[in-house]
């Protein structure tokens, strides 16, 4: 039985060993400035997110507040270019199962009031619900939220314009009242006379129950002061019992509309009172149709943001997502210098937005176009971008992040076959593989297929093919262990070093 264990956070084996693997930025360095030292900050890491995700699990399990995936859609219909920039072209278990094994270990980062965020398409939607189920615990499903992508189209399958996608939202927590999500709102509060000194606020004092459910709460109030009679709904009965009501009275929990002469309104309220509200510090109850409205004004073509113009070609990029988007999700769901992780990182939205909103990220991306406009794009938060949500958030600029790559090692040479565009430069990645000593196949002798005329017969594409089939997967990346081989230490610079036994050393790794 195999187990990934933690990566080395070096440069790639094709680098000069003169570069350093870990850089941080900050504004007095926005190009970047080799560091040794790790302090538990915003990082963005490059390289596959399974390994990444089981080699920062020992410093981060339970400590992440958000989880948001926007990833790789499965469709139906084979995609001739995929403009997701991953591979949407999966059988249906194939993508299950590339799902399982991330959604796994990622349940282990939740805090046990975080929450995990799954964007995904119709087609995959149905079936990833079945298997994050199985994953979080149907119990711990929080609910489905639709996004809007588009406005109707007319040449559709079965003349229906399907213009959603879908997320699912789940949570590890053991309790069901627990506040996963909330909105910090501006509340307004009276100050009268029969209470000086407490400022309060009306609320609703009935509740979507009928007399049948709750029979505790179905009697008419009468006004302890006036003795006005207060017929109840049988449809909506109180939130308080007959037998509670005078002790919540009492405590000024319960008012009537005619104990003042300036109030409007027929029936009681529910009394809260300004300190009350300041001892909870709680958030109010976030309703599925405020999401949707804000979801969908800040997604729809006639809505763009400045961060979608400025960051996103969207003949490139077209399933990316809106800043304003992620800042909504991430103010519900956290709070300042809370932990949000997101292991499909693409353009480096999710970064950004937390980046600007003051929350600590985790990030993994292994696609070079996507971690090189990532980290330009945080350079430029640092340095004080107006975009995106920067003026709704009063961006100034600021903050730093560190940068680091898993060390390659079958890794590096797996993406040159798969770049290869002639059989020569095929063979010569593979004879840099056999002088390197990669790592392949055991049951494989590579020199003898490449002599075979079986194997000379074949196209270009079948060679690749055979070739990324006989790599061993096991070793795409070096093991922080070895580290201590010294032919492995050769490939690393002091600094690289220091770095990873900062990183991984206060884990008691």
């Amino acid at each position: 039985m195999f187990k990934i264990i933690e990566m080395s956070f070096v440069i790639p084996r094709d680098q000069s060993v003169s570069e350093l693997s870990s850089f941080r930025y900050d504004k007095e360095n926005l190009e970047g400035v080799s560091t040794d030292k790790f302090d538990d900050e915003n990082l963005i890491i490059k390289g596959n997110n399974l390994i990444a995700l089981h080699s920062l699990k020992e410093r981060y399990t339970g400590r992440v507040k958000l989880i948001y995936l926007d990833v790789p859609y499965f469709f139906k219909q084979h995609k001739e270019n995929d403009s997701f920039k991953y591979n949407s072209n999966f059988k249906l278990s194939t993508w299950l199962t590339f799902m399982k094994n991330r959604l796994e270990i990622a349940k282990s980062f939740l805090r046990q009031d975080g929450s995990i965020w799954i964007h995904v398409g119709e087609d995959g939607m149905h079936y990833l619900k079945v298997l994050a189920d199985s994953v979080f615990g149907s119990d711990h499903f929080v609910g489905t939220m639709p996004r809007k992508t588009r406005e109707g189209k007319n040449d559709v399958p079965f003349n229906f314009s399907q213009d959603f996608d879908w997320m699912l939202i789940y949570t590890v927590g053991n309790e069901s009242n627990k506040s996963i999500v909330g909105r910090q709102i501006q509340r307004k509060y009276v100050t009268t006379s029969d209470f000086p000194g407490r400022p309060w606020r009306r609320g609703d004092i009935k509740q979507q129950k009928n007399a049948q459910q709750r029979p505790n709460s179905n009697f008419d109030m009468i006004n302890p002061k006036t003795g006005a009679i207060y017929p109840v709904d049988t449809n909506s009965v109180w939130r308080y019992t007959k037998e509670t009501f005078n002790e919540e009275y009492r405590k000024g929990h319960i008012g009537f509309p005619d104990d003042y002469k300036h109030m409007s309104g027929s029936i009681p309220f529910r009394r809260t009172f300004k300190d009350e509200d300041d001892a909870k510090n709680a958030k109010s109850s976030v309703f599925s149709d405020y999401l949707i409205k804000n979801f969908a004004q800040s997604v729809l073509g006639k809505a763009k943001t400045a961060s979608k113009d400025e960051w996103i070609d969207n003949s490139k990029f077209p399933y990316a997502k809106p800043e304003k988007l992620l800042e909504n999700i991430i103010k519900i769901t956290t709070d300042k210098n809370d932990i949000v992780m997101d292991f499909f990182s693409g353009s480096g939205t999710t970064a950004a937005v937390a980046h600007k909103t003051s929350r600590q990220y985790l990030v993994f991306e292994q696609i070079d176009e996507q971690v090189d406009l990532s980290i330009q794009r945080l350079r430029d938060v640092i340095a004080g971008e107006k975009g995106g949500i920067s003026k709704d958030v009063n961006w100034k600029g600021g903050g730093s992040f560190v940068y680091a790559e898993l060390m390659e090692k079958n890794q590096g040479y797996l993406k040159d076959v798969q770049q290869a565009e002639t059989t020569k430069q095929l063979e010569d990645v593979v004879h840099r593989m056999i002088e390197g000593g990669a790592d392949f196949d055991f049951r494989v002798d590579v020199e003898k297929v490449m002599q075979d005329p079986e194997y000379q017969a074949m196209s270009l594409a079948d060679k690749k093919q055979l070739m990324v089939k006989v790599i061993d997967k096991n070793q795409l990346y070096y093991a922080y262990s070895d580290m201590e081989d010294r032919d492995v230490q050769e490939l690393m610079s002091e600094s690289d070093i220091a770095f990873n036994r900062s990183f991984y050393g206060e884990c008691d790794l």
